[in-house]
């Protein structure tokens, strides 16, 4: 056998089903211990605050632009599993200062060093073709499938990191941007500050672009824009936080990991969009439209679980006469919503996670 051969036998009948179960293992870990995960990161990320304050106390550095989860793919090597944390001016890695913590990982990239022992304990079968560091590259190559456990939990956790006292006493950039991803190689966005308020004139061209167009990571948090006509644009894991969008349509837009949290929604329309991890917690959507809306995850195959991992959220928001009726929200949460006389069809009332007060509080249609 040819050590080409050996490789891809390796991969195909031990790596890729020892893969596929660790990464169900630990979506069934993220999701159960969500919480307490949450609790962890936050707290990492007061302490990378505190260290930030102090150096700007000091004059070591100036208002920050940029704080970066980076996977120090090494440590994975070592069994330290441990994600830097940098925090850079505006200038980013083109002004680099020296201020940077630790963030412990072990609960999502421990599963890689155990997918390494596998495999080279397996590979002894093969009578010395296949090398160790033959072993460690196949698994290195899968390593986003268990980084975006990690992505997921920030974007989860941020909207907690910025209520900390800690956040708003540190000095920032007119934009600051929290990303995750490689050592001074790709990264994700998954939160962005403006500290100067974007006009309105400005926010509506954005949003009144053509069909189609991408319009991604943007922030449209704590505006007034009532009455806005958005259709058809690709606003993936953009911030609508705290704004006011009453009487605005969403129509067949991507909304996959949008913040709409606290937002005033009334009778906005979200039909044919696609709300994969949106979250809509304590908005006012009284009266919002979501019909045909989905939010099932659109993954590119069964090992990525992004989007669809965080799942819409509704909790305690205001769905009082919202409009759900062909929409395919079936795994949403809606814990603590106000559903009254919000309109299902009777032949979903089983496919919703709905406690038996809000199924109470509906009005089931037939078609």
């Amino acid at each position: 056998m040819k050590k080409e051969e050996a490789l891809q036998h390796l991969h195909d009948n031990t790596f890729r089903p020892a893969l596929a179960e660790s990464v169900a293992a630990l979506e069934r870990y993220f999701q159960q211990n969500k919480d307490q995960l949450v609790r962890e990161f936050v707290e990492s990320f007061r302490q990378m605050l505190k260290h930030i304050d102090f150096m700007q106390n000091n004059q070591e550095l100036p208002p920050v632009g940029f704080i970066h989860y980076s996977l120090l793919r090494t440590t994975v090597l070592d069994g330290t599993h441990t994600f830097l944390i940098e925090a850079y001016t505006d200038q980013w890695y083109w002004e680099p200062v020296e201020c940077y913590a630790r963030y412990d990982a072990a609960w999502a990239l421990q599963e890689v060093s155990t997918l390494i022992s596998l495999l080279d304990e397996r590979r002894k079968m093969y009578m010395g073709i296949i090398h160790a560091a033959d072993v460690e590259y196949m698994v290195l190559k899968e390593m986003e499938l268990f980084c975006q456990f990690v992505t997921a939990l920030v974007r989860v956790a941020i909207p907690e990191v910025i209520k900390l006292p800690e956040y708003q006493q540190i000095r920032k950039s007119d934009r600051l941007y929290v990303r995750v991803g490689e050592f001074k190689d790709i990264s994700e966005v998954v939160y962005v500050e403006e500290r100067i308020k974007r006009e309105e004139k400005e926010s509506r061209s954005l949003l009144g672009q053509p069909k189609g167009t991408f319009c991604t990571h943007e922030t449209f948090a704590h505006m007034d824009l009532p009455r806005s006509n958005v259709d058809a644009l690709d606003l993936r894991y953009c911030d609508f936080s705290g704004s006011d969008f009453t009487d605005s349509q969403f129509r067949e837009s991507v909304l996959f990991g949008t913040r709409w949290v606290k937002s005033k929604l009334p009778r906005t329309d979200f039909s044919h969009s696609l709300l994969c991890d949106a979250d809509f917690r304590h908005a006012d959507l009284s009266g919002a439209n979501f019909s045909y809306a989905e939010g099932q995850g659109v993954s590119a195959d069964e090992l990525h679980r992004v989007p669809g991992l965080l799942g819409v959220q509704f909790a305690y928001a205001d769905l009082e006469g919202a409009d759900f009726r062909h929409s395919r929200l079936y795994h949403a949460n809606f814990h603590g919503a106000n559903m009254r006389n919000a309109v299902f069809f009777e032949k979903d009332r089983e496919r919703f996670a709905l406690s038996e007060a809000q199924m109470q509080q509906i009005e089931w249609k037939t078609e």
